[in-house]
């Protein structure tokens, strides 16, 4: 019984924390995509596909990353292959000027 107790509270924790960091996550991709639309008078179909490509990357990031003991290099290397995708992405909707302004948006909104 307290075998079964103890798996019972060991998940409903794993749970919560997953759960606070897809927040954070759906929280970050909600204000840059926002923000970025704002600045540039993107359409709501535009910041769609915004919202739904930072969600993509950060879950992409989290799955190489997390749990899997990198060091501070093997993080920066993935983040730098996860943004050339991110660019790709974008350029594969928008012309290079848009995507460039784009991300100066969203780092702009990550710098405040």
């Amino acid at each position: 019984m307290k075998k079964t107790i103890n798996i019972l509270v060991l998940m409903l924790l794993i749970s919560f924390n997953s759960n606070a960091q897809n927040n954070y996550q759906i929280k970050r991709a909600t204000s840059f995509s926002e923000y970025a639309t704002t600045q540039l008078k993107l359409t709501k179909e535009d910041q769609k596909f915004l919202y739904d490509t930072f969600i993509a990357k950060f879950v992409k990031q989290q799955e190489k990353i997390k749990g899997n003991d990198l060091s501070d290099e093997e993080k920066k290397q993935v983040y730098k292959a996860s943004r050339k995708e991110l660019v790709k992405t974008l350029n594969g909707r928008f012309d290079s000027e848009k995507t460039k302004a784009i991300l100066a948006a969203v780092k702009e909104i990550r710098n405040k």
